[in-house]
């Protein structure tokens, strides 16, 4: 079992000069807060360079070492860096010492390739040679499954994809799981086992070209045997093609991983240019319209005044109709008034007219003649007409409505086009140095080498199939040498035979442990998973082959679609589970594993940390995990805490924490 002590970094990223944690011998949990750029990653990548002699980015490239050392002290002229680990591995102490120096020379290195990297191992007080070193190093953990015990919330991500069967990621980490778990000591076993079978076979098509009798078979025997060889060698040509196109592949998706902010700034570029033309039509059509309307926008202004006059002119126009009607009238009573003063009797009812009534007739007829008098202003009533016609043509609608609320969309125009051309500036100050025609390189290269993988899935499963009927082929042989073979066939038939039926039992053990493991696996995974999630209707966690945990309801129907934070849970559940049926036991050490859970969830994470391993290192920001909910669920289980301190852009300190 490994069990770290304390780990002292020196100008290794942010943290300048000779800096030192101390881990408690208890088992238990040990925080180490700190913020954003402060030097959480920089803390697990002085770990995994301790052992490995590298760091990774969060997009798991490998960083130049170069790039490593405290910027602040290469300023004061100091370069290099170094990181000493000590531990227990299996009760003996050690201590570990890798560091990164400028070559003999070289006063200001600015690549890896200017410095040299010193690696020392001592075991108590002793010195331990570089091949003992490597050798004890790949033991204590190895690298192929530092996965498990180093890792971040983003790497947690990856577990999602022991759920596709055909998943090239699910593939690489199901051999990891396996590795960690012990699998390959069986299944290297049973390669062994396999080639020695290979061999028996060989020597019994041998043994059947020396005897006449099986010289034929024994013939065509050793030319299946060549010929499914030489398919073995095509194929293992094929898959280690396939493995070096497919890690091209992922590094070229990985780069395109990283390069999707930089895509989707890109995309948000084109995207604002294009509302900008569109922007600009609209402004260009609304000045026409706005030009169109101030054409008369002149008449809306006398728009009163034309107004009033033509209801002047209207009400002019109404008298002068009332007088031509009551001349009309008047000379029409007149008329009947003289003809009944002439006849001397009423028009109307023909009866003779008194004197008196006379008078009164001759007297009306005086009135009318006297109103007669007055002519109508003909003209000045043609006049008025005209001037009226004229003046309502003048009169056009006001559009004064209209025009403001044109002028205050160009407003609004004006503003979103500024608004829009400040976010271009700077999305062109973010990406000032990216080479766009690199980035569709790289999505043209990705798809590129995608088909030349699939064309090498093809040619691999026509080489697998061949290579299945040679064998078939060859065991067909093999049952006629049986029934013609002498003595010596016999005897080599026995050797194959032996082998064969050992192949065939360390077939059947490598299946039934896998078996065993997955379901051990799935019932420790369901028992932290159910301590894990707040959900009360999930029953339990479901394994597959690829060693993916599908999430079982209670009605027995499993979770088709999963949340960000469930798989976060479930990806947890997994690590513990590893941890708890590997041969190999270690600390974990997680940053910023809280990202995706909501307090709840948290809650119950940090409460099961102590279940997981003996010896956890949380690396955290306080808003992710408060240090009162972490001390209320640890209680004594909680051995250590640490905070990183801002001393500058470039300098943290490791310190104590202290509220």
């Amino acid at each position: 079992m490994l069990f770290l002590h304390r780990i002292t970094v020196e100008n290794f990223g942010p943290f300048k000069g000779i800096q030192t944690i101390d881990f408690p011998p208890e088992p238990g949990v040990v925080l180490i807060y700190g913020e954003n750029m402060r030097g959480k990653t920089t803390l697990l990548n002085a770990i995994r360079y301790a052992f490995y002699g590298y760091v990774r980015s969060r997009g798991d490239h490998e960083i130049d070492l170069a790039k490593i050392g405290n910027w602040e002290a290469a300023a004061e002229g100091v370069y290099g860096f170094r990181v000493v680990l000590e531990f227990d591995y299996k009760g003996t102490p050690y201590e570990l010492t890798r560091q990164c120096r400028p070559r003999p020379g070289i006063t200001t290195p600015v690549s890896s390739l200017e410095y040299a990297q010193d690696t020392l191992l001592r075991c108590g007080a002793d010195v331990l040679g570089p091949e003992q070193r490597d050798r004890i190093l790949a033991q204590v953990l190895p690298e192929k499954i530092s996965r498990f015990f180093l890792f971040d919330g983003e790497l947690l991500q990856q577990y999602e994809e022991l759920l596709r069967e055909e998943s090239n990621m699910g593939r690489q980490i199901k051999e990891s799981i396996e590795r960690i778990l012990g699998v390959p000591v069986l299944t290297n076993a049973r390669a062994d086992m396999r080639e020695l079978y290979r061999d028996a076979q060989g020597q019994e098509g041998k043994a059947a070209q020396r005897d006449q009798r099986t010289r034929e078979f024994g013939n065509h025997h050793q030319a299946l045997i060549d010929e499914r060889t030489c398919h073995e060698s095509e194929l293992l040509r094929l898959a280690g093609e396939r493995e070096a196109l497919y890690s091209r592949w992922k590094a070229i998706e990985d780069a395109l991983k990283k390069s999707e902010r930089l895509k989707a700034l890109l995309s948000e570029r084109d995207a604002l240019q294009n509302d900008i033309i569109v922007i600009d039509q609209k402004v260009t059509e609304k000045r026409a319209r706005i030009r169109d309307l101030m054409v008369e926008a002149w008449r809306w202004l006398l728009h009163p005044q034309v107004h009033d006059l033509i209801r002047a002119m209207e009400v002019r126009i109404e008298v002068l109709r009332a007088k031509e009607t009551e001349f009309a009238v008047a000379s029409e009573k007149l008329k009947a008034t003289d003809a009944a003063i002439d006849s001397g009797s009423c028009d109307s009812c023909k009866r003779p007219l008194d004197p008196e009534t006379l008078i009164t007739f001759r007297t009306r007829a005086d009135s009318l003649r006297a109103l007669l008098k007055e002519k109508v202003p003909a003209e000045e009533f043609t006049a008025l007409l005209h001037r009226l016609a004229t003046l309502k043509e003048f009169l056009a609608p006001d559009h004064t409505a209209v025009l403001k609320e044109l002028n205050l969309s160009l407003d609004d125009l004006r503003v979103e086009r500024a608004t829009k051309l400040d976010r271009i500036e700077e999305i062109q100050e973010q990406t000032r140095n990216i080479d766009e025609s690199e980035i569709r390189k790289l999505s043209s290269d990705h798809e590129r080498i995608g088909q030349e993988i699939a064309i090498l899935d093809q040619g691999i499963q026509g080489e697998t199939r061949i290579i299945q009927e040679l064998t078939d082929s060859i065991r067909r042989v093999q049952n006629q040498l049986d029934r013609l073979g002498g003595a010596d066939l016999a005897k080599e038939r026995r050797r194959r035979e032996t082998c064969e039926h050992l192949l065939n039992l360390f077939d059947q053990a490598v299946g039934e442990y896998r078996d065993r493991l997955r379901s051990k696996v799935e019932e420790d995974a369901t028992s932290l998973f159910l301590r894990l999630t707040t959900e009360s209707d999930y029953l339990k966690l479901k394994i597959n082959e690829n060693y993916g945990l599908t999430i079982i309801h209670k009605d027995g129907v499993a979770i088709p679609v999963r949340s960000a934070g469930a798989e976060h849970i479930v990806a947890l559940s997994l690590m513990g589970a590893l941890q708890r049926n590997a041969p190999l036991r270690g600390p974990i050490i997680m940053d910023s594993p809280f990202g995706r859970l909501d307090q709840g969830h948290t809650t119950r994470v940090v409460r099961s940390l102590p279940c997981m391993a003996d010896q956890v290192l949380l690396l955290v920001y306080e808003a992710e995990l408060e240090p009162r909910l972490a001390r209320n669920e640890l209680m004594a289980q909680l051995k250590g805490e640490y905070k990183l301190v801002r001393k500058s852009a470039r300098h943290s300190v490791i310190q104590p924490y202290t509220e």
